[in-house]
């Protein structure tokens, strides 16, 4: 194993854990007034801001998380060239139970970073989604995090 590989992760795993912090921090507003049901003109200017942070704290955890993922399958020597092949690496380490539910997320979180519709509803619905995938990153996170202290001792 090569160690600077392993500093890298190190380090991508730091960076990670504040990403987390941001994204809960983000969520734990959101939750105590989020309905899906209600019109976005009667959010208030924080709540948008606070629903925009969200969005964007959503998408670079899961880019990061991608990140960290790839440097473990490169640390393994195991293939790159293709993310899929990094999300077939992950499955047989334990830290996905499926690339199915990764896939998912990815499309919910380009169609955040790309989002141009006008309709309140699937707006709503979009958020909402977000709002239910964030505790699967938070797991790919961990067992990340538990990955790397099993394997590389990175604590």
């Amino acid at each position: 194993m090569n160690p600077d590989l392993i500093d890298v992760l190190r380090e991508k795993l730091g960076h990670l854990g504040r990403i987390r912090e941001h994204l809960e921090y983000s969520r734990s507003k959101i939750v105590a007034w989020w309905r899906v049901d209600q019109s976005f003109d009667l959010w208030s200017p924080d709540q948008l801001e606070t629903l925009a942070a969200f969005k964007a704290r959503f998408a670079e955890m899961q880019d990061h998380l991608a990140l960290a993922m790839k440097q473990i399958a490169a640390i393994e020597e195991q293939p790159t060239e293709a993310f899929s092949y990094v999300l077939n690496y992950m499955v047989k380490l334990g830290i996905l139970l499926d690339d199915n539910e990764w896939r998912d997320i990815r499309n919910l979180r380009n169609a955040a970073v790309h989002d141009y519709s006008a309709s309140e509803q699937d707006k709503a619905l979009h958020y909402h989604g977000l709002l239910q995938h964030t505790d699967f990153l938070l797991q790919v996170h961990a067992d990340l995090k538990g990955f790397a202290a099993r394997v590389y001792s990175i604590h």
